[in-house]
């Protein structure tokens, strides 16, 4: 999508919505909280957006999949308008996600393992279970325990 710095491009709010791939409010929204500069406007009072402003919303969306926050995305660009690489800044923000992820993956790793336990002990009372009164027996404290 890199346009030369050279050219100027001016689209209105619907054609950079659409080159990348966001919703115009998104856009009214980004501006409201500071990711993106307000935006030029036209006589009519039109917003207009340049190439640069594109190559933002684009770094912008990129970022949102890799699951940063718009809170940490505006710190990197922060970061960016302060003068510095933000480099250092992403790499703390991605080796902090990827112990989020591996702390996420072992609580889903023990529920799983409590399901299928669960799904196994289900199994195994349910003929006492059809003639009981409680609820479900795989449930129940009385219930023996599988390792």
């Amino acid at each position: 999508m890199a346009l030369p710095p050279s050219i100027m491009v001016l689209m209105r709010i619907g054609e950079i919505a659409r080159l990348v791939g966001v919703n115009p409010r998104t856009l009214r929204y980004y501006e409201r909280i500071g990711l993106l500069a307000p935006s030029s406007r036209t006589e009519a009072g039109y917003r207009v957006y340049t190439s640069a402003e594109a190559e933002r919303l684009a770094f912008i969306r990129r970022a949102q999949a890799t699951g940063l926050s718009l809170a940490e995305i505006a710190d990197i660009i922060s970061v960016r308008e302060g003068g510095a690489a933000p480099c250092r800044h992403v790499r703390e923000l991605s080796e902090a996600k990827v112990a989020e992820i591996d702390e996420r993956i072992a609580e889903l790793q023990e529920l799983r393992n409590d399901l299928t336990r669960l799904a196994e002990l289900a199994r195994d009372v349910e003929p006492e279970c059809a003639r009981g009164t409680s609820i479900c027996l795989a449930f129940d404290d009385r219930a023996p325990v599988i390792p």
